[in-house]
């Protein structure tokens, strides 16, 4: 008896401890993610928001500033009177209008403005400062020397100065930003305006922007001189910006704010927090682990069930592991497994192709359950709210498969089928591809929710035009499309791929490398009054007699092909008769002559007739061949001792028909020539007899009468060289098909 196998619980201690491992190791790791989020979070958002509070902060300098140069420059530009006065070398002399009133202006300019701290104007013409409590010359005033270097430069109305030395109105050194305004601003040729604002009066109103416990600020001019503070905190959350107006620089550090007293806080609780967190995770993974153990030592008790034969080979001497032992277990069950789904999967496509070839040719009959359960089966949607059908055909395929090896003639036939599908993705139509013959793919339709402005018909229309532009614009090849019309029922999908088949019959006339709706052709408007089988008689009698141009009637009878709608089957048929005819009409020619139909040329028409795609290939391939044939009839010909003399009587058959008494005997008086001669003669050049071939002249004309004029049939038959109308109405009818009456008549229909 076999030794019972022993489990312990190996598994259930590996999967405890890694738990617990990835536990240890995550939770930590995901504490300092947070904490450095966090830190991360506060120091972006206090960036940046001393980026908006030193952005403020600038701005408003700026504007104080821009507010100063503003006003004195509009006042320069309005040209007021209490300022110009002053400038006026004509009231220099009037101390009120040149010291007053413009000590009036400076006076109000500082009140409304409180940053200034002084105003100087000065006077070209005579090296006067006035400032707003005193007049003195320039060489004795005390801060002269920013006027001196004003008067020095070459551009005018520079913007703001360094912070430079100067003094007050009461003689104090202290230190300033200038203003330089000439006047007038275009040119400075009466003097300027200087405009000081104390560094100190830029201090205070910096100072009431901010708090206490704001950001620590520092500006700086051009050259890098403090105007104000000059302490920076933390490098890392400083913020630098720059005026494009004043070019002073300012520089703004985040104090130890709320923000970072909150983060800090967090932190510390947070650690508590995830260590609560971590010794209930440790006692769930553990009542967890112990629950989820249960289904494996189920399992593993059932395998133990089933296999006793061959458990000695699942656990060799040593090996006490579950997971091997399950592993080793199911092995065979999961190969099996993978066999039978591989081969579920072959059966399905070929199911799924025998399904599609029984529906679509109607052998059958499916009611809407059956169908239902069949797709479903198949893994194929069932839902519509129309059916149609389409088939692809590789145009030339014989060509298509002497490219092409075997192997990418499959690919590319994927390919199609995978870029149809992908064409009708997203317009609500699900499309089942077959290849239905080695040149044919047959495409169904599941058309869902059409719109208003559309119809089945329209959206495979399109989906078959946008395949076809696909094809000329990524492929070697070309392809023609044939599409039914929609219907709503499964029964009716055989109809709907009938009408698609013959929609691709009309290949040949309507041209290759198109889409052919059913629904747009119109069999009625065949022209069945072109006689064709007429045009074909004319080329064999031409052939045949060496008279007249075959290829009038050849082109004839293919612009009466073009002119119609015919299918393939009705032109091979039509093909197949031209060529019975022709190689019927050779047999009574001469033995020389006898032998070109001998030499191949029944062959080389079935050839072209069984090789042609389009109607313009068919009429360039047959009229190559019976081109050749005709010279080489006309060489045998020549060849002939008698050929000059049938050419004589033919010419003279032409000119005399009218003639009663024309006979084998008239014509033997006529060229003096026995009379069995010149029947057997003819017979062997013409291949007809002398009777049927006069009969068909004078048919040819009688015919032309018949159209052209209206003269009666008795007048008629007297032209023509009949003695009596009987006779020529019983000829007549024999090798038109109709009495001349009715010939008449069905002429005058056609035009």
């Amino acid at each position: 008896m076999m030794k019972n196998i022993s489990l312990n619980k190996t598994w259930f201690r590996r999967l405890l401890f890694s738990y617990v491992t990835i536990f240890l190791f995550i939770v930590p790791l995901l504490m300092f993610i947070l904490l450095m989020a966090f830190s991360e979070l506060s120091r972006k958002t206090a960036v940046e928001s001393n980026k908006i509070f030193t952005k403020q902060v600038l701005q408003s300098i700026d504007n104080q500033m821009k507010l100063i140069d503003n006003t004195i420059t509009n006042e320069i530009a309005s040209d007021d009177d209490m300022l110009s006065a002053f400038f006026n070398p004509a009231l220099r002399e009037d101390r009120f209008y040149s010291g007053y009133l413009s000590s009036v202006k400076v006076k109000s300019l500082m009140a409304t403005m409180p940053l200034i701290d002084s105003i100087y104007l000065y006077r070209l013409s005579d090296d006067t400062v006035q400032t707003p409590y005193s007049v003195s010359k320039l060489a004795a005033f005390n801060d002269k020397q920013l006027i001196v270097e004003a008067l020095k430069q070459s551009g005018l109305n520079q913007q703001w100065t360094d912070v430079r030395k100067g003094y007050t109105e009461q003689g104090e050194p202290t230190e300033f930003v200038s203003l330089v305004r000439y006047v007038p601003l275009n040119s400075g040729n009466d003097g300027l305006i200087v405009v000081n604002v104390q560094i100190q009066a830029v201090a205070r109103f910096v100072q009431t922007l901010t708090t206490e416990n704001s950001n620590h600020l520092s500006l700086y001019d051009r050259e890098g001189t403090p105007i104000y503070g000059g302490i920076h905190g933390n490098d890392s959350l400083m913020t630098k910006m720059h005026s494009d107006y004043s070019e002073w620089d300012i520089f703004s550090s985040v104090a130890n704010g709320n923000l970072f007293r909150l983060v800090s806080a967090i932190s510390k609780y947070w650690i508590f927090v995830c260590a609560i967190f971590f010794s209930i995770g440790v006692i769930w993974i553990v009542v967890v682990t112990r629950r989820n153990y249960k289904p494996v030592e189920t399992i593993i008790q059932r395998i133990q069930l089933f296999s006793q034969q061959k458990s000695a080979e699942l656990f060799r001497k040593g090996n006490q592991d579950e997971f091997k032992f399950i592993d080793t277990a199911l092995v065979n069950l999961m190969e099996r497994s993978n066999a039978y789904q591989k081969q579920h999967e072959e059966d399905l496509v070929f199911k799924r192709k025998h399904f599609f070839f029984e529906w679509l040719d109607g052998n059958r009959p499916l009611k809407v359950e059956e169908w239902q359960q069949e797709m479903e089966s198949l893994g194929m949607p069932s839902n519509f709210d129309s059916l149609c059908v389409s088939v692809l055909e590789i145009n030339k395929y014989s060509k298509f498969a002497n490219l092409y090896s075997d192997h990418d003639q499959n690919l590319l036939k994927f390919v199609l089928c995978s870029v149809v599908k992908e064409i009708a993705f997203g317009r609500n139509v699900t499309i089942w591809t077959e290849w239905t013959s080695k040149d044919q793919l047959t495409l169904l339709h599941l058309v869902q929710k059409v719109p208003p402005e559309s119809t089945p018909e329209q959206i495979a229309s399109d989906i078959a035009n946008d395949m076809m532009q696909w094809v000329k614009t990524y492929l070697d090849f070309n392809i023609t499309m044939g599409i039914g019309s929609a219907v709503d029922r499964i029964e009716l999908v055989h109809y709907a791929y009938v009408e698609a088949l013959e929609a691709l019959q009309y290949k040949p006339t309507l041209g290759e490398d198109r889409v052919i709706c059913y629904w747009q052709i119109k069999p009625e408007s065949k022209q069945q009054s072109l006689d064709l089988l007429e045009y074909i008689r004319a080329i064999a009698f031409s052939l045949r007699t060496g008279e007249g141009d075959w290829q009038v009637s050849f082109a004839q009878l293919f612009d009466g092909i073009r002119a119609g709608l015919y299918v393939r089957k009705e032109l091979d048929n039509l093909m197949s008769y031209m060529i019975f005819f022709l190689d019927k009409e050779f047999t009574d020619l001469p033995a020389g002559v006898q032998k070109l139909g001998a030499d191949g040329l029944k062959d080389k028409l079935q050839k072209v007739v069984d090789d042609w795609d389009t109607v313009d290939e068919l009429q360039d391939m047959l009229r190559n061949v019976l081109t050749k044939t005709t010279e080489a009839m006309a060489t045998l010909r020549e060849m002939s001792s008698n050929h000059i003399l049938i050419r004589k009587i033919k010419l003279y058959m032409e000119e005399h028909y009218q003639n009663p008494d024309l006979s084998l005997l008239h014509l033997s008086e006529v060229f003096h020539v026995h009379l069995k001669s010149i029947s057997r003669t003819f017979k062997e050049e013409i291949g007809e007899n002398f009777i049927d071939y006069l009969t068909r002249i004078r048919t040819e004309h009688a015919k032309e009468l018949l159209v052209q004029t209206e003269h009666s049939i008795q007048e008629i038959t007297v032209r023509i060289g009949y003695l009596h109308p009987n006779t020529f109405i019983r000829s007549f009818k024999k090798l038109v098909g109709q009495t001349p009456g009715d010939f008449r008549k069905t002429a005058q229909v056609k035009s």
